[in-house]
């Protein structure tokens, strides 16, 4: 009896252990690290180790990234590839489909599963089942408010389920390059297959700060939403990043911010996403996974607010068109402009000159190295100038045609590297080449004006011909028979004499 009493015992509890290992949320997909504040605090920071590159500040964030927006050049990096579950920074991607897929005025029905498919503790604005708000309204509640059911009649209204919706997000992010992300929603709520990354995370910031209307609803402060079909009082929203809106503290205010959102859940702790415009730069910053602790706000915004300071401060933006000097075009391996192609007067390729490097203050443009890589199928793009600069891409520009067909063209970098003394050589045997050919020009030219100058002759007496051919042929007979006019002189004297006479030459040639 004991025995069966110990058997049933031992069931019922694997049972309960199972039960509540199935009840309790999963999140494997990401690897959880029980670290304090002060271990995130202290993790490594990849890019202070990349030489020549400015030394970035410590920030509590498990992850952290700033990029420059133009030219996706990474300023900072702190384990910016580890996944980490997004929370409600996911709607960043979110409002980015609905920006590609709607217009603003379009109008979006509130369904059953949208308002009552999220948990009511999380961020909401209380939309009902049936009431209607246009996609612009929709997109204010979501970035100022988090509104979740938002999210959710968003993509509805896109893809006809969330499901389908969550497919679309992960297809747009493939295209955009991120390769550590999977959404699973539209919203950020957890899942155990909704993760992305600092880095994927600021290649999806890149591409929705193109679009005008995400910098003016993500950087507006506050904003009223009217009343609708089935509310009768108006709204009023705040922005819940403390560097756009005083919502709760104006401490953290920045007037350089334009754009930015805010996250957070139990599990993915605190994220923050923030745009701002520093030194000519516009500066993506993304830190995930951050434990906030003591006064409010901090230290999830003073991570930000130094990594802005440090990008600002450390970097600048470059135009490449204004500054490219390095390339000449050798047409032949033969004959050299002289002189920087880009430069010309009427070129054939120009620079497009809305590309930029961005580079540590105080490094001059040419520390940066550029490589050349043509482009197929572009009938105005025929190659790309990438450059590099301490092992990272710093940004790039396009070589365009200026309308005129273009030959076969040698591009040839000129450095003074360490190839400097074959460069050196090698021009040496052009400058040779290039003496050889002048002096075989001269020498052509001459002989040409020779030959030119004969046939003139030629023509010349062709036409005195009628004229000289007898007194010439006279004259030629009369010096070899010399020895004769000895003999006979003065006869011979006197019949030259009289044929000279009745044979008066005629100078008058033009009037036959």
């Amino acid at each position: 009896m004991k025995r069966l009493y110990r058997y049933t015992a031992s069931v019922l509890a694997a049972a309960f252990c199972l039960s509540a290992v199935l009840s309790f949320p999963s999140f494997a997909a990401v690897e959880e690290r029980n670290l304090t504040p002060e271990d995130r605090y202290y993790m490594d920071i990849q890019s202070n180790s990349w030489e020549n590159w400015p030394a970035g500040p410590q920030v509590y964030a498990e992850s952290a990234i700033v990029m420059e927006a133009s030219t996706g050049t990474i300023l900072y990096a702190k384990n910016i590839d580890d996944q980490h579950y997004p929370a409600s920074i996911t709607k960043i991607m979110t409002v980015l489909l609905a920006l590609e897929n709607c217009d603003l005025d379009e109008e979006v029905v509130f369904s059953h599963n949208a308002v009552y498919s999220i948990d009511y503790a999380s961020s909401h604005i209380a939309r009902d089942e049936g009431e209607i708000l246009t996609v612009e309204e929709c997109l204010y509640a979501i970035l100022l408010e988090s509104a979740n059911e938002c999210s959710n009649a968003i993509a509805e209204h896109i893809a006809g389920t969330t499901e389908a919706f969550a497919e679309m997000m992960n297809e747009r992010a493939a295209e955009l390059g991120c390769t550590n992300t999977h959404f699973a929603n539209p919203h950020g709520l957890p899942d155990e297959n909704h993760y992305t990354s600092a880095h994927d995370m600021a290649l999806i910031l890149q591409e929705v700060v193109k679009h005008e209307t995400f910098r003016r609803i993500s950087g507006s402060a506050n904003y009223t939403l009217r009343a609708t079909n089935l509310k009768d009082e108006e709204l009023l929203m705040n922005n819940h990043h403390y560097m756009i809106s005083a919502y709760k503290t104006s401490r953290f205010l920045d007037d350089t911010v334009f754009a930015g959102k805010t996250g957070y859940t139990t599990v993915a702790l605190n994220t923050l996403v923030t745009c701002a415009t520093r030194n000519g730069m516009d500066l993506l910053c993304v830190t995930m996974k951050t434990q906030g602790s003591g006064e409010q706000g901090v230290p999830l915004y003073t991570d930000t607010a130094n990594l802005l300071d440090y990008a600002g401060q450390n970097f600048q933006k470059i135009n490449i068109s204004q500054n490219e000097t390095n390339f000449t075009i050798n047409q032949n391996e033969l004959f050299s402009t002289g002189s920087s192609f880009f430069e010309n007067t009427t070129p054939m390729i120009e620079l497009d000159d809305s590309g930029y490097v961005v580079l540590p203050a105080g490094v001059d443009f040419s520390a940066a190295s550029p490589q050349l890589e043509f482009v197929d199928g572009d009938d105005e793009v025929i190659a790309t100038l990438t450059y590099s600069f301490a092992g990272q891409e710093v940004g790039s520009t396009d070589l365009l045609m200026t309308g005129t067909d273009i030959q076969e063209f040698n591009f040839q970098k000129i450095d003074d590297g360490e190839d400097g003394e074959e460069q050196s050589a090698a021009a040496g045997e052009n400058d040779a080449q290039v003496r050889l050919v002048k002096i075989n020009l001269r020498i052509v030219g001459v002989v040409a004006a020779v030959i030119i100058l004969l046939i003139v002759l030629i023509l010349v007496l062709r036409k005195f011909s009628g004229n000289f051919s007898v007194e010439w042929n006279f004259i030629r007979k009369w010096r070899r028979n010399r020895s004769d006019r000895n003999a006979f002189g003065n006869q011979n004297r006197i019949r030259y004499r009289s044929r000279k006479r009745r044979r008066k030459f005629n100078w008058k040639f033009w009037e036959k």
